[in-house]
């Protein structure tokens, strides 16, 4: 029966024809067309079509804590990180939907180690065993078990410019440099490294990393700089590369837009935004009032910066994400805003706009699917 069900459908998208079925596919709700790889082979190949996966939109995603106040409130939810992706509720707003993990087969559940564009890194609790997870399409890798363990792992992965990703282990910490093991998708292997941190004292990092493009920058205190570590080439010294704005006092961050690399800092009231040039001169690019951003008042928090226009930022505000042109200088009235569901209390700490063809790729290519 199974068979003859697949046939039809088959002959019915073969009826309906690539461009129709093109303009059909766009208008599913993305979840949607990330699972329906299943379906069958025909619909396997629609969905993965490059000039589709063009069409394509960006879809925020988001990792996040349940309040505590809410919890407590019994309001649901629960101490660990989760993730949620946003999803249109119809009317001029969006909404944020929980993807559980109820899939995976760790029973017990799993510890969220970190995320990074979409997918998350987890690990089984007292094991050495992690799990490279996309919530979205509900696949899963289970990584070979590391050599050591690890005081700190970071996952990465950037859709923009390669569908692998890496798992980096720090295993053992030196004055100025570590021991780290990293795993890569593409040689399905462990690799222990050692790495210097260009002069700069292992205890003055933070845990505020971003990885593009092959490099994981991780910020740095006393003194102020970048540390720029190429994970293709531990043999090479991490460059280091010096700050606008002392990390010590603000909030601090790194961003990719538009190819460039930005700095992003709070100092009391003014959110601060420089970009690199090609002469590695940080160039300033805006200073606006963070009462401008606070969306129905109350706390404001940087996330991220539009992958692509230069001039977006998405803050958090109690409890939203919120979309703002800096350039225009946007208030509240003009912002986009993606909203949990009614009476959800959530405090995101990181978000992404990822393109939503990355769900399409074969990034978890040795994993299972569940559809």
């Amino acid at each position: 029966m199974a068979i003859l069900k697949s046939c039809s459908i088959d002959s019915e998208i073969a009826l309906i024809g690539d461009d129709l079925l093109s303009e059909i596919i766009v208008r599913l709700p993305f979840k949607s067309v990330a699972r329906s790889a299943c379906v069958s082979k025909d619909w396997r190949a629609a969905v993965s079509d490059d000039y589709l996966r063009r069409r394509l939109p960006l879809l925020m995603t988001t990792v996040y804590f349940p309040d505590d106040d809410a919890v407590a409130a019994g309001g649901g939810g629960g101490g660990g990180p989760r993730f949620a992706c946003a999803a249109s509720d119809g009317n001029d707003g969006h909404r944020l939907e929980d993807c559980d993990l109820g899939f995976l087969p760790e029973r017990g559940g799993v510890v969220v180690c970190d995320g990074c564009n979409g997918l998350l890194l987890c690990r089984s609790p007292g094991t050495p065993e992690f799990f490279v997870v996309d919530p979205v399409t509900r696949r899963w890798a289970a990584l070979p078990a590391p050599a050591k363990a690890a005081t700190l792992s970071v996952l990465a992965f950037d859709p923009s410019t390669s569908p692998d990703y890496r798992v980096v282990n720090f295993t053992g910490w030196r004055d100025r440099g570590a021991a780290v093991e990293v795993f890569s998708s593409a040689t399905w292997a462990w690799t222990a490294r050692d790495t210097e941190f260009g002069g700069v004292p292992a205890s003055s990092l933070s845990g505020s990393m971003h990885y593009h493009d092959g490099i994981l920058y991780i910020l740095a205190s006393e003194p102020d700089c970048l540390v720029s570590l190429n994970l293709a080439d531990f043999s090479s010294t991490a460059a280091v590369i010096d700050l606008p704005e002392p990390v010590d006092g603000g909030d601090a961050h790194v961003a990719h837009s538009g190819g460039r690399l930005h700095y992003i800092f709070r100092d009391g009231e003014l959110l601060k935004v420089w970009e690199l040039d090609d002469d590695d001169q940080w160039r300033p690019k805006h200073a606006v009032k963070v009462e401008h951003l606070a969306h129905g008042g109350g706390e404001v928090r940087f996330l991220a910066m539009h992958p692509e226009e230069e001039d977006v930022v998405y803050t958090w505000s109690p409890w939203k994400v919120v979309e703002h042109d800096l350039r225009r200088k946007t208030t509240t009235c003009h912002c986009q805003a993606w909203e949990f569901g009614e009476g959800e209390r959530n405090r995101v700490v990181k978000a992404w706009l990822v393109p939503s063809s990355c769900y399409l790729s074969d990034c978890l290519a040795h994993c299972p699917v569940k559809c």
